[in-house]
């Protein structure tokens, strides 16, 4: 595998009723009402033999939804390609929906038939919505999240029981309920949610020890929640610098949200019917 290029910060836009993604090594941070997200991915394998992690971010029609996608594709090309087509087509057709749960079941069947291929996925799905500051999750086969509280200024492993959902844990193809979350949560102002794939807590500390979910937590606990855009790279600097080998063999990919106090404006109010209407428009590059 080829390593992959140096990335830099960048500030993106995201318009209402645009699809934002692809795959690939990526720093990017955008600010839509009600939440900042920084997605950094860092890919290895260019040629895309083994999969390839993929990333989307949606806005609705008035920018009161955001949601957003991490997913971790296994698979030869063909399947890597099919699988992320489905992928963003969903999340267009389902850009103002405001639950997910009809997003998250197609999504499962999608797998389910992906699987009888020899293609594997797990993923991360996010929606936040704006007014009632809900951030809702679905994670199958990924790390859960790590959740910083502002007003006890601590962080946390967020998971919980599994929601009522026509999709199963076993329909993922995920057998151990550890590995299936679904349940929603409030993101307040300052308040921060960590997501990242499998390659994070699979990196190894200087005695070659797996570094884990609590490995991450404890690293993560000593990283200034003050400055949300640089947390990103500071804990994957420290964790290159830990061993060799850290962040050089799978695609790693990190998606960090916190809320912001910024509302929807008139503009976006006013101009909502038309957009939803004229339909999502696909910014999405996928190798």
């Amino acid at each position: 595998m080829s390593s992959s290029a140096s990335t830099s910060l960048d500030n993106s836009e995201l318009k209402c009723m645009e699809v934002w993604g692809g795959n690939g090594s990526r720093e990017n941070h955008f600010v839509r009402p009600g939440v900042d997200v920084w997605i950094t991915s860092q890919a290895v394998d260019c040629d895309l033999s083994g999969g390839s992690d993929l990333y989307l971010l949606s806005s609705c029609s008035s920018g009161r939804i955001t949601r957003m996608m991490v997913a971790e594709i296994c698979g030869q090309m063909p399947d890597f390609s099919k699988l992320s087509d489905e992928l963003r087509e969903l999340m267009k057709q389902n850009i103002n929906t405001i639950g997910q749960a009809r997003f998250v079941n197609e999504i499962s069947r999608r797998f389910a038939e992906c699987s009888e291929h020899g293609c594997f996925a797990t993923t991360m799905i996010c929606t936040y919505f704006s007014p009632t500051r809900s951030l809702s999750l679905c994670n199958t086969g990924n790390p859960p999240p790590l959740f910083f509280d502002s007003r006890q200024q601590d962080w946390s492993i967020l998971k919980q029981a599994p929601a009522n959902l026509d999709a199963t844990p076993e329909s993922w193809g995920v057998t151990d309920l550890e590995e299936y979350q679904n349940f929603e949560t409030k993101l307040n102002s300052r308040d921060l949610a960590l997501c990242f794939s499998n390659a994070i807590t699979e990196c190894r500390d200087a005695r070659g020890k797996t570094i884990g979910l609590q490995g991450i937590y404890e690293r993560v606990r000593k990283l200034d929640p003050a400055q949300p855009g640089q947390l990103i790279s500071t804990l994957t600097a420290g964790i290159r610098e830990e061993h060799p080998e850290n962040l050089s063999v799978d695609d790693a990919t990190i998606l960090l949200c916190q809320g912001n106090q910024i509302r929807v404006p008139w503009k976006d109010n006013l101009l909502a019917p038309l957009r939803y209407f004229q339909g999502a428009i696909d910014k999405t590059e996928i190798e």
